[in-house]
């Protein structure tokens, strides 16, 4: 970290306003900048960062989409600190912490459900 970055101004990261699971079993998310966020639960399950399904040594997924059946759905959620949501899904899986930060870079890139 150089010079400039101590003093360059900090933006905070954004974070969510509210979290809900929707009517399609996935996960609602307003953010603090006034975007809204609907993760379809399939790809979100896919998704899931944990080492059971993200090698913990390579970083190779080990679950996608084809692993996911079609109709999984999200039962429940618990907070994580302050930075992160713990997802418990119909298929019984429940070990992924998903940060603000990870979930940021999927609203950028992952279907969204209407």
């Amino acid at each position: 970290m150089g010079l400039l970055d101590k003093i360059k101004p900090h933006t905070p990261p954004v974070r969510p306003a509210d979290l809900a699971l929707n009517e399609h079993g996935g996960l609602t998310i307003r953010w603090e900048d006034g975007q809204e966020s609907n993760f379809a639960p399939r790809f979100l399950r896919a998704q899931c960062p944990c080492a059971g399904c993200v090698e913990e040594w390579t970083g190779k997924r080990t679950v996608g989409e084809a692993q996911v059946a079609a109709d999984v759905r999200c039962r429940g959620m618990n907070p994580v600190g302050n930075y992160a949501v713990q997802l418990d899904w119909s298929d019984n899986h429940q070990t992924g912490i998903y940060s603000w930060d990870y979930l940021l870079k999927l609203r950028v890139g992952g279907p969204q459900v209407d």
